[in-house]
């Protein structure tokens, strides 16, 4: 689809979105040891080998950007590259940012929304599942990734519901303000890897259809 001399430009980019994979299993299992098993030092050290596998995928990021510098690819396939790259990187930096929110503020999560993020997260880790089955077939067959991006934005509306449910619960609990505000903003932080997520299906959807025509 893209290359001339790309064999290599492809190997990179599924070795970093495997990295990306890696940081947001590690995310999902921090953000369960402290949401479900109310496990903060777990959440901690899973937090940290988030923040590891998200620094790894940046050394590969920077390493595609040097052989795109270098020429490696037609300098419209470089552009696609780099914008494929680059939505992919902030999966991993929203759920890295998402945890240092969670932790550093220690948030007290209230019972009445624990359903919610689970299912948000699991949701999350459909879409992360969908995420890389479409960036494999973009490099194999262009056309069947149009299935897995339909998936994904399938997928966000569910987020984007659950999200809604979880903002009515919490603005109509007997709590203070300053802590429903809090609430808010983890979980809009939380679903920002589902928009990610959403934004760069709709690229994978440009690509396919410009190369179509």
């Amino acid at each position: 689809m893209f290359f001339r001399k790309g064999k290599k430009i492809e190997e990179l980019v599924l070795r970093h979105l495997h990295q990306v994979d890696t940081t947001l299993v590690a995310f999902h299992e921090s953000l369960m040891a402290y949401v479900v098993e109310k496990d903060v030092e777990k959440a901690k050290e899973l937090a940290f080998k988030t923040h590891d596998a998200e620094g790894r995928a940046d050394d590969i990021r920077r390493e595609v950007e040097m052989e795109l510098l270098a020429g490696a690819l037609l300098a419209t396939s470089r552009r696609d590259i780099l914008e494929i790259i680059e939505q992919v990187d902030r999966l991993a930096n929203s759920g890295e940012a998402t945890l240092d929110t969670l932790l550093l503020e220690r948030i007290d999560i209230p019972k009445e929304i624990e359903t919610y993020i689970e299912q948000i997260a699991e949701e999350t880790g459909k879409i992360r599942e969908e995420v890389n089955s479409a960036l494999h077939a973009l490099f194999r067959d262009p056309s069947s990734a149009l299935a897995h991006t339909k998936q994904i934005e399938i997928l966000e509306g569910n987020v984007d519901r659950l999200e809604r449910e979880a903002l009515k619960t919490i603005f109509k609990m007997d709590i203070e303000l300053a802590r429903k505000l809090q609430l808010r903003e983890f979980i809009e932080e939380l679903v920002e890897i589902s928009d990610r997520a959403e934004d760069l299906s709709d690229r994978i959807d440009i690509m396919v259809a410009e190369r179509s025509l």
